[in-house]
C-alpha cells in the first residue's frame, strides 16, 4: 500500500509566489489537479484506482508535516501506516493522539484522542520494534502494538479483530505484547480490548476470514477448527477456513479477489479458478463426515442474518 501513495507526487503551493497559486487554482477548477487537503494538490490520475484505507494515507501523508511531538498519528491512521487491513470505511479525520490532553476534540482535519494514563509495560518488550513508535513523513506514529490496542478499544470488534490477526498472522506481534498494553490502560476499555486481543489467532487468513470469526461470536455458534486440513495418503490435501466436527459442515470464505486478483490467481483465468475450486470441494465432500459446505460472501458476512440463515440451514446451531 505504501509504495504507491509514497509516489505519488504532492504539490504544495504554499512555496509558490500568488500568482502561481492562483494558476494551480484554476488548474484544480479545471479538473486538472485535484486537493488532498488544503494547499497541496495532486494529479486526478495519480490517485485513481486507490482504496479509501489508500487515500486516507495520502491525506496522513500530506498532512504530515503539520504534526508535531508531542502529538503523534494514532488509531486507525496509525493502522494505516502500519498497513493494516481495514474492514469499513476508514476515518474522515487524521486521527492523533496528544499527551497533553484528557478528553478528545476534533478540528477541520484531524481528530485529537487524549492520551489514556499507561502503566509500565513489562520490559522485556522495550524498545522493540513492534512496540516503538515510528517515523512516518518526518511525524510520529504510534506503535503497532499501541496501535492494535487503540483500535480495539476505541472501534467495533468487526474493525479490530482483522488488524489484530494480521498482526499475528504475520509474525509482527506477539499476543502477550498485547495483553500487557492492554493491562496497563486502566479500566477503560480494558474489557473491550481483551475481547479482541483474547480472540486474535495467527490462523486467520484474510479479513473476511476475521470478519466471519467475528459473526460466529454474535450469533452464538460453537468453535470451529481454524484451518482443518482433509487429507489421503497419495491424494491432494484441502484446507478449509473453518470446520465444524461435531456437525460435520465445513464453512468457507468465498472473496472475490480468489477469482479476480492477478496475484491470487497466479497465471491461471477465472474460468480455471472456478473449476479448481469446484475440483476442491467436490474432494472435501468426498469424506464421509462432511455433511455439508457452506459458502459465505462478503454481503452475507455484512448481513448477521444471512449468516444466520446459512448456518443453521446447514445444522449448525445459532
Amino acid at each position: 500500500m505504501h509504495e504507491r501513495v509514497l509516489a505519488i507526487p504532492l504539490i504544495r503551493t504554499a512555496g509558490h509566489p500568488s500568482a502561481e497559486r492562483r494558476a494551480l487554482q484554476r488548474q484544480v477548477h479545471r479538473g486538472e489537479l485535484t486537493a488532498v487537503r488544503p494547499g497541496v494538490l495532486v494529479r486526478p490520475g495519480d490517485v485513481a484506482g486507490l482504496r479509501p484505507e489508500e487515500r486516507h494515507l495520502l491525506l496522513v501523508r500530506a498532512s504530515a508535516g503539520t504534526i508535531r511531538p508531542p502529538v503523534e498519528i494514532s488509531h486507525r491512521s496509525a493502522a494505516a501506516v502500519h498497513g493494516l487491513p481495514f474492514v469499513g470505511a476508514p476515518p474522515d479525520k487524521i486521527e492523533v493522539t496528544d499527551p497533553r490532553r484528557c478528553r478528545s476534540e476534533a478540528t477541520a482535519l484531524t481528530r485529537v484522542h487524549g492520551a489514556p494514563r499507561r502503566a509500565q509495560t513489562d520490559a522485556r518488550w522495550r524498545d522493540l520494534p513492534p512496540t516503538s513508535s515510528v517515523d512516518f513523513e518526518g511525524s510520529g506514529t504510534t506503535s503497532m502494538v499501541r496501535t492494535l490496542v487503540d483500535v480495539a478499544v476505541a472501534r467495533p470488534l468487526v474493525e479490530s479483530l482483522p488488524m489484530i490477526d494480521a498482526a499475528l498472522h504475520d509474525r509482527v506481534v506477539l499476543p502477550e505484547m498485547l495483553r500487557d498494553e492492554a493491562a496497563g490502560r486502566g479500566e477503560r476499555g480494558q474489557d473491550k480490548a481483551a475481547v479482541a486481543i483474547g480472540m486474535g489467532s495467527a490462523l486467520s487468513g484474510s479479513p473476511a476470514e476475521s470478519v466471519c470469526r467475528v459473526r460466529f461470536r454474535q450469533l452464538g455458534v460453537p468453535d470451529p477448527v481454524q484451518q482443518h486440513a482433509f487429507r489421503r495418503p497419495g491424494e491432494r490435501t484441502a484446507v478449509v477456513d473453518f470446520w465444524f466436527p461435531g456437525h460435520g459442515v465445513v464453512v468457507e470464505v468465498d472473496g472475490r479477489g480468489k477469482y479476480e486478483d492477478p496475484t491470487m490467481l497466479g497465471g491461471r483465468t477465472t474460468a480455471d479458478a472456478h473449476w479448481q475450486e469446484k475440483q476442491r470441494e467436490d474432494f472435501v465432500r468426498s469424506f464421509p463426515d462432511v455433511r455439508a459446505v457452506v459458502r459465505l460472501t462478503w454481503a452475507d458476512l455484512m448481513d448477521p442474518e444471512r449468516v444466520r440463515t446459512k448456518l443453521r440451514r446447514a445444522g449448525i446451531p445459532c
